[in-house]
């Protein structure tokens, strides 16, 4: 999978209902044809469903993926506080950039060192997992 793909499916999964590509194009300032190749990518792995004119839906595939991905990005930012001082918001910020390049193999030992947090810096939820979603996808 491409970065793109990722972002897409965060995107989509925070929005909590379907979209359109032309909303999900503006939004994220993704040229619409870009867009499109994207989602059929997503559609032919199994992560969103779509059909052209409708709405953008993820499936559970997607959504299982979009919650670890979210996972990584605040386990990351708890490693970029309390280890190196970051402020939350700058935390934050970057641990959305690094998220994709930690093997869920690290991302779960920052979660034992932390003691399963259930809150980020910034305040977000995280949510437990009993295995690594993200080994699955290739």
């Amino acid at each position: 999978m491409m970065d793109l793909d990722y972002k897409v499916i965060k995107f989509i999964y925070r929005s909590e209902e379907p979209l359109k590509i032309s909303y999900l194009s503006k939004s994220m300032r993704i040229a619409h044809s870009t867009l499109g190749s994207c989602i059929k990518r997503l559609k032919f792995n199994g992560y969103v469903n779509y059909e052209a004119y409708h709405e953008v839906k993820l499936t559970s595939k997607g959504s299982n993926l979009a919650k670890e991905l979210i996972r990584h990005a605040r386990l990351i930012e708890i490693l970029l506080h309390y280890e190196l001082g970051l402020k939350p918001e700058l935390a934050h910020r970057e641990s959305e950039k690094l998220n994709l390049l930690l093997s869920c193999e690290t991302i779960n030992k920052i979660c034992k060192r932390y003691n399963h947090p259930k809150f980020c810096p910034c305040g977000e939820e995280i949510k437990s997992s009993s295995n690594c979603y993200c080994e699955h996808v290739k």
